[in-house]
């Protein structure tokens, strides 16, 4: 499933009625349909309602110019850090009441309009005002208006939107906004702000009446459906910071169950998500989270997930359920630990992670490394990206996914090998920060150790020891480090070897007298 951008949410409030808790409604409309005049006239034309916190949330677009007009607003896009403005703005989908969904009259429904549909009844929202808006572009034609809300039913049925209540406006001549104009004297029904102020009375007799929630669960693995909005696609084995209300914590999605299809109930198999798209996957966090399930709790629901390298917002997410293998399975004691293990060994465990470009030497130098330390009495393994590849990998190509999944396997690998008390060399090319960010997190502070084995990618093409960047140039070999598929450098790793200007003996010689110090 996918979902178009341009959502207006404001938070709206009874001048008369303060005490009354406020209304909260988003507007979806999709490009021209008229949700900016319709937004601005709103708090200017009602009395009912005022000073509405606006807040844009262009999900998966670049920050375009409503930002800067309009000092409230927030957007939740590439480029913008999670602040609170932020994350209060998204705050706001999960805790709206009603939805407006704003569709041009002379238009009728498009994609878009169904696309933000979807999204309104994955956030739970069950109460939609349908606007046709621009009826002066269709001489204010009845037939028209009923046109558009015959269709509209028609689809919102099969998608869980039953209570909607049809107007016909005119945003631009103030139309069925505040007064019913006399443009549409066929019109018998509401205004828009009067059923507004109507939804807000009900909501709250509503929370008057409610009973009490039931007691929060508490868990660490979650079924969960995720709307995406970043251009960097998600991908199983990927980790997040998550938070869910007052919490923040470090998630992994474990699996990508299906993609949703927008226009049926079918369930598209997927093993990533692109942008504007939503999907059910299995996340796994790393301290167990209090929460409740979306459909019940919206507040305890409901979460963002932000890219920790860019402290960027990248997605919503509504929690499903726990998984039961989160109430099953629970770590057992051991006697013989890991402080037992490195005693009897008389080292420090660690894993030392050599990384660079095919080519760069990495595999050579871990070697040295190896046969230096083993020499000095050190217990080690050698874990080898080619040699992995022969057995505990071999079911993996090199896709982008395929890459991810590599990487949380060794890295899963050589952290049990690290709690045997061992010295770890891993080389890989390992090209991407977030999954060596996730291999580091799985150890201690300091038994982390990252090498860049760094080299131009001009020398590592003439150095080409198995013809591999041959075969990339001629497109014989798809998804190549360096030619067609991305290498991101490390940004501060422990030990960094120019191969450029050393020989593999003397940079092996350098990570010993480094680690030396760590190791013992």
């Amino acid at each position: 499933m996918t979902y178009a951008p341009d959502s207006t949410v404001i938070n709206a409030l009874s001048r008369s009625q303060q005490h009354r808790k406020a209304l909260s409604f988003i507007i979806c409309g999709s490009v021209g349909s008229g949700k900016r005049t319709l937004a601005s006239q709103l708090p200017y034309q009602s009395e009912i309602l005022f000073e509405g916190q606006l807040a844009m949330l262009n999900a998966g677009t670049k920050n375009k110019t409503q930002g800067a007009d309009n000092p409230d607003s927030a957007l939740l896009a590439e480029g913008v850090s999670a602040g609170q403005e932020q994350i209060d703005a998204a705050g706001h989908l999960f805790s709206a009441d009603v939805a407006v969904i704003l569709i041009d009259a002379s238009q009728g429904m498009l994609t878009q309009d169904r696309q933000h549909s979807h999204l309104v009844s994955l956030l739970g929202i069950r109460k939609v005002i349908l606007a046709i808006n621009k009826m002066d572009l269709v001489n204010y034609s009845e037939i028209a208006f009923q046109r558009i809300v015959d269709d509209y039913r028609s689809f919102a049925s099969q998608i869980g939107l039953a209570h909607i209540t049809a107007i016909p406006l005119s945003a631009l001549h103030g139309d069925n906004i505040v007064a019913p104009g006399n443009h549409m004297p066929w019109h018998q029904g509401t205004t828009l702000t009067s059923c507004l102020e109507a939804m807000e009375i009900d909501i709250a007799r509503g929370e008057a009446i409610s009973a009490a929630d039931a007691p929060a669960s508490v868990a660490d693995q979650f079924e969960s459906t995720i709307i995406w909005m970043h251009d960097a696609p998600l991908f199983s084995g990927r980790s997040y910071l998550l938070k869910t209300g007052s919490q923040t914590v470090t998630a992994t999605i474990t699996d990508i169950k299906y993609q949703m299809s927008m226009d049926s109930p079918e369930h598209l198999a997927a093993t990533k998500l692109e942008n504007n798209t939503v999907g059910v996957c299995n996340i796994s966090v790393n301290r167990p989270v209090t929460f409740k399930p979306y459909n019940e709790d919206r507040d305890m629901g409901g979460f963002i997930l932000i890219d920790r390298v860019s402290n960027r917002i990248v997605g919503m997410g509504l929690l499903h359920f726990a998984l039961r293998r989160a109430q099953n399975i629970h770590m057992q004691h051991v006697d013989v630990d890991k402080a037992a293990r490195a005693i009897s060994k008389e080292q420090k465990p660690c894993m030392l992670w050599f990384t660079g470009l095919s080519g760069s030497g990495k595999s050579t130098i871990a070697n040295l490394v190896e046969k230096r330390l083993h020499a000095m009495g050190c217990h080690t393994y050698l874990l080898d990206g080619d040699n992995v590849r022969h057995g505990l990998n071999k079911d993996l190509g090199f896709t982008e996914v395929d890459r991810v999944e590599n990487i949380r396997r060794v890295a899963e690998v050589g952290k049990l090998m690290v709690d045997a008390g061992l010295i770890v060399l891993a080389a890989f090319i390992s090209p991407f920060r977030s999954e060596r960010r996730l291999a580091r997190e799985l150890l201690e502070e300091g038994e982390f150790i990252e090498i860049f084995v760094d080299v131009p990618l001009s020398i590592a093409e003439e150095r080409d020891p198995k013809g591999l960047y041959r075969k990339a140039r001629k497109g014989d070999l798809k998804n190549f480090t360096g030619i067609d598929s991305p290498y991101e450098t490390p940004q501060a790793p422990e030990i960094h070897l120019d191969t450029a200007s050393m020989s593999p003996d003397q940079a092996a010689e350098l990570v010993v007298e480094t680690i030396q110090p760590m190791s013992n």
